[in-house]
């Protein structure tokens, strides 16, 4: 994390010296001491979301990359179930090899339409401006029940 911060300190302006603003959700290396002096002394101030506002400032936690988890979860059942896992001599499963776990990655987001992802920043007040733009997305029919997203839908 530490190095992380350095890395945004040698990005920024050198001549910049204005207070800047990180936002980070409560997990615990974030609230180490050591990160919070180092923000200090670059002059950032640290703001923390606590675990419950989560799904009101991270809509994509809640929708896009559950979609997505599920997606890949899928994937990766069908890869168990089609007997593509192999088993060792002792009987443990071989780990994935990479260009598959690359098609699941590559699938499972070909899976989420754009309408999904507009339609999530939509349903919790991102951005207004995508209220009026006409989206059609004419690679996916199966997105018909997935498409009007909201906070209390669960998305299967």
């Amino acid at each position: 994390m530490k190095q992380y911060i350095d890395y945004l300190n040698n990005k920024k302006n050198n001549n910049e010296s204005k207070p800047m603003l990180i936002v980070y959700n409560s997990f615990r290396r974030y609230l180490e001491e050591s990160v919070k002096k180092k923000f200090k002394e670059y002059n950032y101030d640290l703001a923390v979301i606590s675990d419950s506002l989560i799904s009101i400032c991270q809509p994509l936690n809640v929708t896009i990359n559950k979609l997505f988890k599920d997606n890949l979860r899928k994937e990766w059942h069908l890869w168990m179930a089609n007997s593509d896992a192999s088993q060792t001599a002792r009987g443990n499963l071989w780990r994935a090899k990479i260009g598959d776990v690359y098609g699941w990655v590559k699938r499972s987001w070909e899976q989420i339409s754009d309408k999904i992802i507009i339609n999530s920043f939509k349903s919790y007040h991102i951005s207004d401006m995508l209220d009026d733009l006409d989206i059609s997305d004419d690679n996916s029919t199966e997105d018909s029940d997935k498409e009007n997203v909201s906070d209390n839908d669960d998305i299967e």
